[in-house]
């Protein structure tokens, strides 16, 4: 199990040490699902370590999902600032059209110009996530957003699958725990909707963590004595 031996090399001095400056509020979750301070430690590195994984797959999923959605928006409206083109806006509701407006007052703060490029990467996740909602279907998804996605999709599925990634990405963000077994399932809808999206992406993803990642939930399946699915 990664991790371990080092803290079982730890004398009952040190491993208090290490409890002390970790926090013990925020290590009392990890000792309610185990037996002893060490194997606290331990799901709390494991933790740790998931989170770093995790955050790169939905952080590249992100990257993706944005770029198929402003590439399919942009095709349509023939300009690559489609964001301010009137046809584009009118469909927008009010929070999506202070989205964009946040994200130009962000990069004008910064003394960054605004071109196309670094204001589509200024856009939360959530606006992306949120141009799939049911109540955009025909503002955006019939004429935009279909067609990155494979035929017969279910918008309110994949809305959903949509929501769970970024409410993980949200989740590590705030330094919150994902060991728990409804967070480490959250890995299977990244993984099926970039697929979808980009099979070479999905691949290089595997490549760069998929191992790691299986492994490290694989442990803390072991520790909180869960199957592994």
């Amino acid at each position: 199990m990664p991790g371990c031996q080092c803290l079982k090399s730890l004398d009952h001095e040190n491993l208090g040490k290490i409890i002390d400056g970790t926090n013990c509020k925020r290590l009392s979750i990890y000792k309610k699902s185990v037996k002893s301070n060490t194997d606290a430690l331990l799901l709390y590195q494991l933790n740790a370590r998931l989170s770093g994984l995790m955050l790169e797959v939905a952080g590249g999923f992100e990257i993706v999902l944005r770029n198929a959605v402003a590439k399919s928006i942009r095709g349509h409206f023939q300009r690559e600032d489609w964001y301010s083109d009137s046809r584009s806006k009118d469909r927008l509701d009010r929070r999506r059209k202070g989205d964009i407006k946040n994200a130009c007052d962000e990069l004008t703060q910064a003394g960054k110009d605004q071109n196309s490029d670094r204001i589509i990467a200024e856009l939360t996740f959530h606006f992306w996530v949120a141009l799939h909602e049911g109540k955009h279907r025909h503002r955006f998804w019939v004429p935009f957003l279909r067609e990155i996605w494979p035929k017969g999709q279910d918008l309110k599925k994949l809305h959903k699958d949509l929501s769970k990634i970024r409410n993980l990405r949200n989740r590590i963000a705030h330094h919150e725990p994902i060991f728990a077994s409804r967070w480490t399932a959250s890995a299977k809808p990244v993984l099926k909707r970039l697929e979808q999206l980009s099979p070479e992406h999905r691949a290089w993803l595997d490549c760069r963590v998929g191992p790691e990642l299986e492994a490290v939930i694989a442990s803390i399946n072991t520790m909180l004595g869960q199957k592994v699915s």
